[in-house]
C-alpha cells in the first residue's frame, strides 16, 4: 500500500516537471486526479482578458504566432488616427499598400474612404480605424474561416478598449463577422445595427467597402446615402453631449 502510494507521489513529480497542465486532487483517501484540458482559445482569450491598454494589445498582436498570415506579411496592421474618437472604423484586411506601410486604408480604397468621409466633413485623423484581420491574406485573397476566428477576439478587444460611440464596418467580411448573421452587406447597410459584447453595444452602421465601390462605381450613391446616416447620428450624439 505504501509503495503503491509512493509510486502516484512519483508520477505526480513527474508530471509536473513535465509540464503536464492538470488540477490534482492530492485526498490520501481516494487519492483521485482530475485533469482539465484548457484549449488553445480559453488561452487565447484568458491572455486577452488580461490587457488593459492599446500598446498592450499592439504587442500582444505583433508576438503572436498562431495565424498564418503573419508569416506572409511584411507588417501587422493594427491601427490609425485618433484612439480617443468617437467613430471606430473596422475595415476588412489590409492589402498591398497597408502590408507596406503598416496602416489600414492607405491604399486606392483608402483614398476613396477619405473622400466619403470627407463629403460630411470628417477628416480620418479624427476617426479610429483598423481591420478585422490585422494581416494581410497572400494574394489580397478573402480570409478564412478560420484566420476569422483567430483575429476576431483581437478586434473585439480593440474595440472594448476603446469604446467609441460609433461602429462603422466597411465591407462585408467584418459586418458579417461583428454582427454575427450570415447576411450580406447589401442586406446590411443602409440602416443601423447595434454590436454587442456582453454589457457593451454600440451603434453600427455597415458600409460597402471602397474597393467594391472601385469596382462598382454605380453603387457610390447607396454609400453617400448611408454616410448621411452616419452624419446625423453624429449630430444626435453631439446633442446628448451638450445636454448631459
Amino acid at each position: 500500500m505504501i509503495n503503491s502510494f509512493e509510486k502516484k507521489i512519483d508520477d505526480l513529480k513527474f508530471q509536473l516537471e513535465s509540464g503536464v497542465s492538470e488540477n490534482i486532487d492530492l485526498s490520501v483517501n481516494d487519492f483521485k486526479k482530475t485533469t482539465k484540458t484548457i484549449s488553445i482559445d480559453e488561452q487565447e482569450n484568458n491572455s486577452l482578458s488580461e490587457i488593459s491598454n492599446l500598446s498592450e494589445l499592439k504587442k500582444y498582436i505583433e508576438e503572436y504566432s498562431e495565424c498564418s498570415l503573419k508569416d506572409t506579411a511584411k507588417n501587422t496592421v493594427f491601427c490609425d488616427g485618433n484612439e480617443n474618437s468617437n467613430i471606430m472604423i473596422i475595415g476588412e484586411a489590409p492589402g498591398n499598400q497597408e502590408d507596406i506601410e503598416g496602416k489600414p486604408f492607405v491604399g486606392k480604397s483608402g483614398k476613396l474612404l477619405n473622400k466619403i468621409l470627407n463629403f460630411i466633413n470628417i477628416d480620418r485623423n479624427s476617426c479610429y480605424i483598423a481591420n478585422i484581420i490585422p494581416w494581410r491574406p497572400p494574394g489580397n485573397r478573402n480570409p478564412s474561416s478560420e484566420e476569422l476566428k483567430t483575429c476576431l477576439p483581437f478586434i473585439k478587444k480593440h474595440i472594448n478598449l476603446t469604446k467609441p460611440k460609433i461602429l462603422l464596418l466597411v465591407g462585408s467580411i467584418s459586418a458579417k463577422a461583428l454582427l454575427e448573421t450570415d447576411l450580406g452587406i447589401t442586406k446590411l447597410r443602409g440602416e443601423w445595427k447595434i454590436y454587442k459584447d456582453g454589457e457593451l453595444e454600440i451603434p453600427t452602421l455597415p458600409i460597402f467597402h471602397p474597393a467594391y465601390l472601385l469596382r462598382r462605381p454605380t453603387m457610390k450613391s447607396l454609400v453617400m446615402r448611408d454616410i448621411l446616416l452616419l452624419n446625423k447620428k453624429i449630430k444626435e450624439l453631439n446633442k446628448e453631449i451638450i445636454n448631459d
